[in-house]
């Protein structure tokens, strides 16, 4: 065997070693699920003061959730819960109000296409069986289908979203998560302080180590967020909820462009020794 063999053979056997004996790698910023809306077929509206065909949905995409947790016959149909719609009708049915700010495409808006919406204030604006917010505070959520995130180490999930986002009076938000069947965990809270104390939010994101940090009113209203989220090892699916709740004649919260991003996600070895076979068969 002469020199030059001799070193690719080496190299070969270092390198099947090395992979034999190193459990995992990790990748960075591996997408695990992502959402835009963009393919929940919509329907006319119901109520809504601009009539108009394929601009809504009480739908959400396929294995998703949206509760139904306020009175079947009370407020505006289209926002007795969350809402899959065209995301420039609602600015315009809803006299707009600074949503532009997020749909508009002339404001650089986050919100594209389609999005998932919650407004209890259009849902108490429509009054013809009553008044709502007296009689029942808006409640309701959207909730992913099981994500399989087997493989992403410890602690290194982030969850990315877009997001237009208008305190008033009560109406609070929240994030949660649960992993593989347990309990639910809060990863964002949303806390409206009322307009007489100056509407404003009091934000806590406890991964980056926020405590109702005040954020004022219409400083949410386009912005995407980034949360880290503790998932914890060995995990192998979980689940998001997205929830306004408490809310009555307040304002809105709005999101897009969801994804679920792991920054350390391992490959198995035996993958790895494919291409590293490969390459072998072209040295020798």
């Amino acid at each position: 065997m002469n020199n030059s063999t001799l070193r690719v053979v080496t190299h070969a056997i270092l390198i099947i070693i090395f992979w034999l004996v190193t459990p995992q790698i990790w990748a960075v910023d591996i997408v695990l699920f992502e959402e835009d809306f963009e393919g929940v077929p919509l329907e006319s509206s119901i109520k809504e003061r601009i009539k108009d065909k394929k601009v809504w949905s009480g739908a959400p995409p396929d294995g998703w959730e949206i509760t139904n947790e306020n009175p079947d016959d009370l407020g505006m149909p289209e926002w007795r819960t969350w809402a899959i719609v065209d995301l420039e009708w609602w600015t315009a049915t809803a006299e707009d109000q600074r949503r532009s700010e997020f749909t508009g495409a002339h404001n650089d808006g986050k919100g594209k296409g389609k999005g998932a919406v919650s407004d209890p204030d259009e849902w108490d604006d429509w009054e013809l069986n009553g008044d709502p917010d007296a009689l029942s505070r808006w409640n309701g959520h959207l909730i992913t289908p099981s994500i399989k995130i087997k493989g992403a180490a410890a602690e290194s999930l982030i969850l990315k979203l877009d997001s237009s986002w208008r305190p008033e009076d009560t109406q609070n938000g929240e994030i949660t998560v649960s992993f593989d069947g347990g309990k639910e965990e809060r990863i964002l809270f949303f806390k409206s302080v009322g307009i007489d104390a100056g509407a404003h939010t009091l934000v806590t994101i406890p991964t980056l180590k926020l405590k109702e940090e005040k954020i004022n009113d219409g400083e949410q209203i386009n912005e995407t967020l980034e949360i880290p989220i503790d998932n914890p090892a060995g995990a192998a699916e979980m689940i998001i909820s997205f929830g306004v709740i408490d809310a009555q004649n307040d304002w809105w919260w709005a999101i897009d462009n969801i994804e679920l991003i792991s920054t350390a996600f391992d490959v198995e070895p035996r993958d790895k020794l494919a291409v590293k076979w490969a390459e072998i068969k072209v040295l020798q």
